[in-house]
Parts: C-alpha cells; sequence; structure tokens
C-alpha cells in the first residue's frame, strides 16, 4: 500500500469542487468510479457536500496556502481489499496527519492496473476554521501505512525513502511518459567515468563526450545538455555537489574548449560595417561554395537524447510515428491559432475602423456639445464593447484547438492507438518492464493459440501497461494478454465470456486460480453451457463431468427465483461487486443513499417467508392470468357509499407490485403501455412526411447501454422517456419520481439503461 500526498503547484488554481468533479468523473468509462464515502458533511449529496465544505473554506479569510488536501491510496495489482477496511485505512490515515476530524469526500477507482483510493480534504476545521497544515507528511504516512499492512494482512511495501525528490520525480515521469529522463541517463553512462575524474579537465571531458556540460547556477552546479534540457549535479549523486567537487578538485575552472571564443548572444558585434561594405571579421574568407568544401568531418558522440524506455521490444517504427504525428499536431495547431489571431485583429480593426467613421461624422453634425459628448461616449462604448466580444471569441477558439491538438505523451499515445485497435501499440503497452502479471480470480492457459480472444466485446478502457478491460453484464474482466482476470463480480454471463476467451486464445485446456468459490461458479457454468472445454485439474474436471451427467435441476418456482436473486443481489452489494454499485455514504448523516442499478424498496405489511400473504393476496391464483368479473344486474342499482371499498363495482384488475421487487421501484419499466403506443404511432406518421424526424420504437430488454436523453413525454396523463441511440428514438414509461429527477438532465446528455429498464445517470439510478 503506498499513501501519497499529490501537492496543487500553483495555490490559486486550487478548487475543492474540481477536484471532487474530476474524482467523481467517469470519464465515459463504466469500470472507473466505484464507492463515495463523505464523512464529517451534514449532508450526504455529493454537490451540497462540496457546497458546505467551500462554504468552511470562507470562513477562513486569513489563510493564504492551499486549503484542500489530496491524498492518495494506491494497492498492489491484483489487491482489493474489502469495504470495512477500506474505510478503517482511510479513517486511520487522515487521522495520522491530524485531519481526522476535517470534512472529506473519498472516491475508489477500477481504472487503472492498481486499485486506489482519492481523497479530498478540507484543511480548515469544520468548528475551530484554522487551518492545518501536515508537517513532514511523508514520515506519518509511511508509518501508518506499515502498521496497516500488518494489522489487515496486506502486501507489504518499502515506505522507506531510498532516493531524493529529484529522483522519486524522475522515475514518476519515466513511469508516467514511457520516455527516458536525462537524470538516469547520466546515472546509467557516465557517472563512473565522471567519479573517476581526476581534475576539472578530466570532468569537463567526460561531460562533452556525452553531449553534456557543466555550468554555474545560483550556489550550485548544473548539468545541460544540448537541448537545454537540465538536472542538478547533486541529484545525479551527491558527490557532484559544488562545494564537494571544489573540495576535490579546487575552484571552479570553466571549460576552455566551450568557452573559447564564444559571445553571448545579444552582444554586440565590434568592427562590423554599414551594408553593401566590407563583411565582418567573422565572416572573411568564408566559403560561399559548397565545392569548395573538401572534407566535412562531424564527430557524433554519444548524447541524450528523448526515446522509450523499459520496452521489451523494439519500438523504432512506432516512436517516429508518434514523432511525426506530434509534429504534425504542433504545426496545424500554430497554423490555426495564426488564422484565429488574424481573424480576431480583423474584428478589433474593423471596430477602431467604425469608430473613427463614427467619430468624423459626429464631428460634423450640428448640435450642441453636451450632445456630442454623449455620441462620443457611446460610440466609444460601442468599440470597446466589439473589441471585448473579439478578444472573448479567439479567447475560446484558441482554448478549443490548444484541446484539439493537445500533446500526448508517449505512452498516452500508445493507449489512444490502441483503443482505436492498433495491435502494435498494444503489444508495446505489454512489453513495458514495470508490468505486473495479473493477480486474484484468473483464467488462463498452456499453449497460446492466438493473441487476441476472436470476440466483439467493446472494451471499457485499456490501462498504459496494456492490461484491456471489460465489462460484460456486472462482471469486470481484466485482459493482459496472458492471464483473463475477473476483478470485480462473478456473474455467470461473465465467466462464460471469460472461459470463451481463454478458449479461443489457449485451445481446450484451461487453468483455473483463485478462491474456493470462483472455481465452483467456473466448473457450473462451464457444465451449464456444456463447453469443449476440459481442466486442468483433475478434480475441478471430475466435477464438471459429473455435473454435466447429472446437472442441477433448475428452479422454476417465481418466489425461490426472487428470492435468489435477491440474495445473489446482497452478496454483490456486501463484496462491493455489484455492477454500477456506486454508494455515497455519510456516517454522520441519518439517512445512507445506496445508487445501484439492482437496488430494491423495502415492502411493507410483509411478514416473514412462510406466514400468512397479506389480505389483498389471499386466494390469488399466482400462475394463471387475472381475468376481470361481468356483474348480472338483477335488482335496482344504488350509490354506494364513499367510505365503501373501491375493490366493489365494475373494477379493472388491480396491479399487484407490491410483490413484484422488479417493478416497485422508480425506473422500472412498465412493459404495457397504451401511451407508449399511441405517441410512436404519432410519430411515425409524422416521419412519413417529415423527413428530419427519427424514427421510434418501443424499449426492448435488449436496449442496454449508454444513451443519449432526448426528452420527456406526457400522453394521457402517462410519462414518457425518450432515449436515443443511432439516430433511433427508444420510448420508455417511466413513473413521476423518475420523471422529476430526469428533468434535471440536459437533452444529449448520456444516460445509462440496463436490463432491467432502470436509467442511471451520473453514476447514480434514476
Amino acid at each position: 500500500m503506498i499513501v501519497r500526498h499529490i501537492p496543487m503547484k500553483v495555490i490559486r488554481k486550487s478548487n475543492f469542487a474540481g477536484l471532487i468533479q474530476y474524482m467523481t468523473n467517469e470519464h465515459g468509462k463504466q469500470e472507473r468510479v466505484g464507492e463515495i464515502r463523505i464523512t464529517n458533511c451534514q449532508s450526504n449529496e455529493i454537490e451540497w457536500a462540496i457546497h458546505e465544505v467551500q462554504a468552511t473554506q470562507e470562513l477562513n479569510q486569513r489563510a493564504k496556502g492551499d486549503k484542500t488536501y489530496h491524498l492518495l491510496i494506491s494497492f498492489p495489482a491484483g489487491e482489493i481489499p474489502s469495504a470495512d477496511v477500506l474505510k478503517d485505512i482511510e479513517q486511520r490515515v487522515c487521522s495520522s496527519v491530524g485531519l481526522g476530524e476535517h470534512q472529506r469526500i473519498s472516491v475508489v477507482h477500477y481504472d487503472t492496473d492498481n486499485f486506489h483510493i482519492h481523497v479530498g480534504i478540507n484543511k480548515i476545521h469544520p468548528t475551530r476554521y484554522t487551518l492545518h497544515e501536515p508537517y513532514l507528511a511523508y514520515k506519518k504516512l509511511g508509518e501508518i501505512a506499515t502498521l496497516l499492512e500488518i494489522e489487515h494482512g496486506l502486501q507489504r511495501v518499502n515506505h522507506i525513502p531510498h532516493k531524493v525528490d529529484s529522483e522519486n520525480r524522475a522515475d514518476d515521469m519515466e513511469h508516467h511518459s514511457g520516455i527516458g529522463s536525462l537524470l538516469n541517463w547520466i546515472k546509467s553512462e557516465c557517472m563512473e567515468q565522471l567519479k573517476a575524474a581526476n581534475n576539472w579537465s578530466q570532468f569537463h571531458h567526460v561531460l562533452a563526450q556525452h553531449g553534456l556540460e557543466l555550468r554555474v547556477r545560483g550556489s550550485g552546479f548544473v548539468i545541460v545538455d544540448g537541448l537545454g534540457i537540465g538536472v542538478k549535479a547533486s541529484s545525479v549523486s551527491r558527490d557532484f555537489s559544488k562545494a564537494k567537487l571544489e573540495k576535490v578538485f579546487g575552484s571552479f575552472e570553466n571549460n576552455t574548449l566551450t568557452h573559447q571564443g564564444s559571445v553571448p548572444p545579444l552582444a554586440k558585434k565590434g568592427n562590423v560595417a554599414k551594408v553593401g561594405h566590407n563583411p565582418p571579421p567573422r565572416s572573411q574568407n568564408r566559403l560561399y561554395k559548397l565545392e569548395q568544401l573538401e572534407t566535412l568531418s562531424i564527430e557524433q558522440g554519444i548524447h541524450y537524447s528523448l526515446k522509450p524506455v523499459h520496452m521489451k521490444i523494439n519500438t523504432t517504427i512506432l516512436y517516429a510515428r508518434y514523432q511525426e504525428e506530434q509534429n504534425h499536431a504542433k504545426f496545424n495547431c500554430a497554423s490555426e491559432l495564426s488564422r484565429a489571431r488574424t481573424r480576431k485583429n480583423q474584428l478589433i480593426e474593423s471596430a477602431k475602423r467604425g469608430g473613427r467613421l463614427k467619430r468624423a461624422a459626429i464631428k460634423l453634425l450640428r448640435g450642441t456639445p453636451v450632445t456630442k459628448k454623449a455620441l462620443y461616449a457611446l460610440t466609444s462604448q460601442a468599440v470597446q464593447s466589439n473589441i471585448e466580444e473579439a478578444r472573448t471569441k479567439y479567447a475560446k477558439e484558441r482554448e478549443s484547438i490548444y484541446l484539439k491538438y493537445q500533446r500526448s505523451t508517449w505512452a498516452d499515445w500508445l493507449k489512444l492507438k490502441a483503443l482505436e485497435g492498433d495491435a502494435d501499440a498494444l503489444n508495446a503497452l505489454r512489453s513495458r518492464e514495470v508490468r505486473q502479471n495479473l493477480k486474484g480470480n484468473v483464467v488462463t492457459g498452456q499453449g497460446m493459440q492466438s493473441g487476441e480472444p476472436n470476440l466483439k466485446i467493446k472494451n471499457d478502457n485499456i490501462t498504459k501497461t496494456g492490461t484491456v478491460i471489460y465489462r460484460v453484464g456486472t462482471s469486470a474482466i481484466r485482459d493482459d494478454g496472458e492471464l483473463i482476470n475477473m476483478s470485480r463480480g462473478s456473474s455467470e454471463e461473465g465467466i462464460a465470456t471469460a472461459l470463451h476467451m481463454a478458449m479461443n486464445r489457449y485451445g481446450e485446456c484451461i487453468t483455473v486460480k483463485g478462491s474456493d468459490v470462483f472455481k465452483e461458479q467456473v466448473v457450473n457454468v462451464a457444465a451449464q453451457l456444456k463447453l469443449n472445454l476440459r481442466f486442468d485439474n483433475e478434480q475441478l474436471e471430475l466435477q464438471r463431468q459429473q455435473l454435466i451427467k447429472n446437472p442441477k435441476p433448475k428452479e422454476n418456482n417465481h418466489e425461490s427465483r426472487r428470492q435468489s436473486d435477491l440474495n445473489g443481489r446482497g452478496a454483490n452489494r456486501g463484496s462491493n461487486e455489484n455492477f454500477r454499485s456506486i454508494r455515497v455514504i455519510n456516517p454522520d448523516s441519518r439517512r445512507t443513499r445506496r445508487k445501484s442499478s439492482s437496488g430494491g424498496t423495502p415492502k411493507p405489511y410483509l411478514g416473514r417467508i412462510g406466514q400468512q400473504p397479506p389480505p389483498e393476496s389471499k386466494n390469488r391464483l399466482r400462475d394463471l392470468s387475472q381475468l376481470g368479473v361481468v356483474q348480472f344486474s338483477t335488482r335496482c342499482e344504488v350509490l354506494l357509499p364513499s367510505h365503501v371499498s373501491g375493490h366493489l363495482e365494475h373494477q379493472r384488475t388491480q396491479s399487484d407490485d407490491g410483490l413484484r421487487r422488479n417493478v416497485s421501484r422508480p425506473g422500472a419499466v412498465n412493459f404495457i403501455s397504451d401511451a407508449a403506443d399511441k405517441y410512436i404511432a404519432e410519430r411515425e406518421l409524422k416521419r412519413q412526411k417529415i423527413a428530419d424526424i427519427p424514427m421510434h420504437r418501443r424499449y426492448n430488454k435488449n436496449d442496454e447501454g449508454l444513451m443519449q436523453f432526448a426528452g420527456i413525454r406526457q400522453i394521457d396523463g402517462e410519462l414518457l422517456a425518450l432515449l436515443k441511440r443511432d439516430n433511433v428514438i427508444v420510448v420508455l414509461p417511466i413513473d413521476s419520481e423518475t420523471a422529476h429527477r430526469m428533468k434535471k438532465l440536459s437533452v444529449g446528455e448520456m444516460v445509462k439503461l440496463t436490463a432491467r429498464g432502470t436509467i442511471a445517470s451520473r453514476g447514480r439510478t434514476r
């Protein structure tokens, strides 16, 4: 476990709301945001908790430092602690730096190779309104991390620092971008030769052989390459500090070969005549024709260059493509910026020209000085308004251009190309030396028949080490090219997909590793689907064959299926493996809201299992259709009193949703809707006359996935949600509560539609 404080480089840019927005933003991925926990706040809603924290920060106007503290708690690859362990880790880590009583919001992330938690903390105390700045926090964080690893049986990680900050930053840069740093290049190429130097001349000579130069900067030395990239000499080695080098070699001596005849770039040149006269001394006797050159000798030598590191395969061609695309993007960015700047200048010049014409016209008018003064003021105001409008427009264009041609690091470029389907980029990511094999519940094999599983499954994300993350139903599948891992959730659909992926890659012989429960689930799915495979484990293979010969009887009873489904959902919630299980938890609030795609509302007046049913469900034929009753009147009819039950007289079949959990909560689908059919028929009739109207159809169970919110309609008192995908409008009946919540959405905003007909938006079930 690694606990790090991520400081804000520019304090004025620090924003608690921006931090929480980054933490809770899914970025179009399903496998990113997990549990959200709000602590020491009165509200259990994220937006209101942010307002509460900002209001607390505003109460302290004396503090000049950063009022927000960003903590990152990361775990080794494959290690995902339980919810209770995570809660204890978060509380004790925050308390170790004196921020246990402060307001904070924590978010779990699953979108990388390492499971991690982001914690945004308000450094202003909620009652004293004083700012607490942890002193030497890295020591306390390392100590508490070691203690928590021992107590909770987590994988041990070294927390004793052996490198200085500059070395850690260089390592982080290499891991993040995939490009070698100058600091590590000097250590590997010439540090031993530099240590063997006996005087300043030898020291400068070794640096010159590697294209480097030693310069004085402030009270120390820096080592600079030909591109102007520099590092502190003491960061390469403590023996290269200015004090130690001067103690060994004496007072500093400049490199005579480098500085001989050098002229400052902006210094005036002596003995320079006017244009047309003799050339200056430095240009006399110059050879202006290539034929006059006999031999041109260039000594390349060893020098530092930006190139990929920690790769097990040759990436020369890929890196050349990367450089070409970056240079092309840089050129296009400069061109579009130049055109936008020209348009801005033209608009400003047009506004000024119009102002001059108006002033000239006002000057020729016959009127009082007061009138002319007012006209001049209005003209000046109009000119300034037009100029400000042109500058605002240019600022927006410039921002969009920078976003369009945003520069990518080498690792990010490989990830982007891998997401687009480039197999070479994916192999390059998987060849990085920092990569670790997947652990936990794994499906693998012995022989590699094909590199990638031939299944049409859309990936949810790809990490910087080449691990492809798939979302199948309620399960998350990770594929690193060698192992197939069930990282979260173990549904039958997910296990079946993982087995098919393993069969396409490894053949018929499959190896299953992980917990006993996972192995049993894999065997049951393989036997139920009668897959053409065999397990290398004799016990699992024997169990599979027995299940094929004597399959388990399927439960046809509705109550049994419903109860097992509820138990499964409860188990998933407890193990933090439920699909879209985003919980917003506030231990200080009386209410704890759970946002999940498979939740259910409690039913009133339900007795224990096996007891008598409620009165409205007695003598009910559950397996037969409920038919209306025809009344034959033989006596005179009278009006019934108001207190008589509404079940008398000609009443239609009453709803039994009170006992059906799949249709009792907001967002569930009412599959019987005349209003939806009426609206679809009316739109289809208009579509025959107006070509711009998209096709409308009813919702079906195959419409699971992301859709665009297109609005809400009310037909005959019934509410309908319009969801758009591929230029087709899906009409979904909803209830009033869901409609009230969906009115807060903007048209075009992406929402999630589950197979059960629930609508989820921003990580919350609608």
